[in-house]
Parts: structure tokens; sequence; C-alpha cells
């Protein structure tokens, strides 16, 4: 039993000292890329209606501007836009995306190579391969 209990000691110690607490630090910037912003929210005041905007992460690439990945959406009372990438300009409260993107609304839906936003959410202009899908 006491021999048994050294050569497990032993294995042990070997283990512990092979493995030091310096080897053992994980860099999180090698996990997670970095972030300005998780889980952004942004909303363009709009004269008749608020524009909600969210995505999962966000960087800042000026003061004004944002670019917004993952699960990117703009909702209204009136439509829906989902994509993946897109640039933001709080300032100007407008939008660019060049990624696949969804508009949906109460009797349409557009798919598109992108789109821009303008006039406080009053112009969405669609960009590249372009269909439109009428209910």
């Amino acid at each position: 039993m006491i021999t048994l209990i050294l050569i497990l000691s032993f294995f042990f110690l070997l283990i512990i000292k092979n493995y030091s607490t310096e080897e053992l630090e994980i860099d999180l910037t090698e996990i997670q890329p970095s972030v300005d912003i998780i889980n952004p929210n942004f909303t363009i005041n709009n004269k008749g209606k608020k524009i909600i905007v969210k995505a999962s992460k966000g960087n800042f690439i000026s003061q004004d501007e944002v670019l917004l990945q993952e699960n990117v959406f703009f909702e209204s009372s009136d439509f829906k836009i989902f994509t993946e990438v897109v640039t933001f300009n709080r300032k100007n409260e407008t939008a660019s995306s060049k990624t696949k993107s969804k508009f949906e609304s109460k009797g349409a839906i557009i798919i598109s190579d992108g789109f821009n936003i303008t006039n406080q959410g009053d112009n969405i202009n669609f960009n590249g391969e372009t269909s439109l899908i009428l209910n």
C-alpha cells in the first residue's frame, strides 16, 4: 500500500513539474478576436418610425462609423432586413452592406447582394443581383 502511494506521488510530482503555471496561461486574444462592442444596438430616428439596428458584435472604424458583424438586422414597424456585415454611420444614421441581404415586409421579400440606407431610413437601395418575391 505504501509502495503504491509512493509511486502515485512520484508520477503526480512529474506531472506537476512538467506543467508549470506559465504553460497553462491562456491568451484570451487568441480565443476571441478583438471586438469593441458585444451585442451593439442602435436606432435610426425617422420622422414617422424608428428603425432598430442590432448585431452580435461591432468594431469602431471611426468616431462615427461602426462595422457591425454577425446576425445584423434592421427592424421597423414596416420591414426587417437581415445580413451579416454592415457599415453603420451613427451620426448620419446611414448604413451600407455588400453581403447577401434579405428584406422582408408585409407584401414582399427582397434578396440582394447588399443595400444602402440613407435619408434616415426613407431610402433603401438594393445592390447587385436582386430578387423580388411578392406575397
